[in-house]
């Protein structure tokens, strides 16, 4: 269905949570903002989307913002129909993640809110945890293993780890790392950390293998490999690196 742009004065929009706090507004961002609407106006290429029934702003906050810095009396909107508070959050998250790379507070945050939304399905549906990870690690566009690490920082990490990650003062890696040392010393779990990636000849031939495999690939076609699914993969070997190697922090 084809949505029409319209414009309207933005003192007539409204504001609310959860939708104003999803992506916080980024200062230095919306200074950028504000500068170029200054110079060239609000660009409805870029319009506002407000959902319709209830007036609320769903998507857009930074350029609402701008837009008020630099008290504009009308700004150019879409009014689109949701089926509840959830339907809209969803668009909303999807919209703002397509145009951002997710830190990783960011992944934390949108981590426990798909949680939250999807819990009375993945309850219905006898999802196991396995399961959850994949689902949650396409609808955020990282590795299952990252979803993983997340959720282990959030259940077993320290208040003061999990603000940390929560604050972006420390990453989702670092974090799962000092979790998992933590629960090894007191005996949780069993196992020592591993001080490298295996014998380097090993190494070398795994590596070898698998650039031999994807230059296959290449040659014959992508068709078959999506490149969400091939972005994911290799996500999953730098996590790899990264939690074993002996550079790891």
């Amino acid at each position: 269905m084809e949505l029409n742009t319209t414009f309207v004065n933005p003192d007539t929009l409204t504001t609310r949570h959860p939708f104003d706090k999803l992506f916080p507004i980024q200062e230095e961002t919306l200074a950028a903002i504000s500068q170029d609407m200054e110079v060239n106006g609000f660009d409805p290429v870029c319009p506002l989307v407000v959902w319709k029934e209830e007036n609320v702003l769903v998507d857009g906050h930074t350029r609402f913002a701008a837009a008020r810095n630099m008290h504009l009396d009308q700004v150019p909107v879409v009014y689109k129909s949701f089926e509840d508070e959830d339907d809209a959050l969803l668009y909303s998250f999807h919209a703002q993640r397509n145009r951002r790379n997710m830190s990783d507070d960011n992944i934390v945050k949108c981590l426990a809110l798909l949680d939250d939304m999807h819990k009375k399905d993945d309850a219905d549906q006898k999802t196991t945890r396995k399961a959850e990870n994949e689902i949650r690690a396409k609808e955020l566009g990282i590795s299952p293993q990252k979803v993983d690490k997340a959720r282990k920082v959030m259940e077993y990490g320290s208040p003061d780890i999990q603000e940390q990650v929560q604050s972006g003062e420390k990453s989702i890696n670092k974090a799962f790392n000092e979790v998992q040392a933590q629960r090894r010393e007191s005996g949780e779990i069993r196992g020592r950390e591993t001080d490298g990636l295996g014998l380097s000849a090993k190494y070398t031939q795994s590596l070898g293998k698998f650039l031999k495999e994807l230059t296959r690939i290449r040659e014959n076609g992508w068709q078959e490999v999506s490149q969400e699914k091939a972005v994911a993969d290799l996500e999953a070997i730098l996590d790899l690196i990264r939690d074993q190697g002996p550079w790891k922090q």
